[in-house]
């Protein structure tokens, strides 16, 4: 098992160091924010942020079957990594897609104020994961906690699907090239 894990890493950091090919994932335009900060619009962030709920819908349906086992290890292995995971994706989200919609949509437009809310709950969202995480990879674990993880991976796994379905339908097409505001 770490074998494979370790051959996807070294496979990654291979790819990270080469370099990118002509136009790829290359900013296509630029915002200027007015505090002179330039936010460039990404045209592939979008699909990667799709492809990364769809690794995030994998790792929790791991961290599932890790729980629904009794495999305490695989369980906290595999929380970690969808932690890590989750977390570098609202990291992305908040620096790229909504910092970048905060510029580019016009004030008082319904999409800014929705574009606020929903960046509200996501950070909402990263300090209960940051609660969630702490109360299980910090402490020692009995059958009653495994229960309650078996409770609590149950709301995890109800707030995900609704996020992302959320983000999907009514964030993403929101990220449009300064240009279409």
């Amino acid at each position: 098992m770490l074998d494979s894990l370790f051959r996807r890493v070294r496979s990654k950091r291979r790819g990270a160091c080469a370099s990118p090919l002509e136009g790829e994932n290359r900013p296509a335009a630029v915002l200027h924010a007015p505090d002179g900060a330039t936010l460039a619009f990404r045209p592939d962030l979008i699909a990667e942020l799709t492809h990364e709920h769809r690794l995030l819908e994998s790792g929790f349906a791991s961290l599932m079957a890790a729980h629904r086992s009794g495999d305490v290890e695989s369980c906290i292995f595999r929380l970690r990594a969808f932690t890590n995971l989750l977390r570098a994706h609202l990291l992305k989200e908040n620096l790229q897609v909504y910092r970048y919609l905060r510029h580019a949509l016009p004030s008082g437009h319904a999409a800014a104020a929705r574009t606020a809310a929903l960046r509200m709950e996501m950070q909402e969202i990263g300090r209960t994961l940051n609660a969630f995480t702490n109360a299980y990879l910090g402490a020692t674990w009995n059958e009653e906690r495994r229960r309650q993880l078996g409770r609590d991976l149950r709301e995890i796994g109800l707030i995900l699907a609704q996020r992302i379905v959320t983000e999907e339908r009514a964030l993403y097409p929101l990220y449009l090239p300064p240009d279409r505001y």
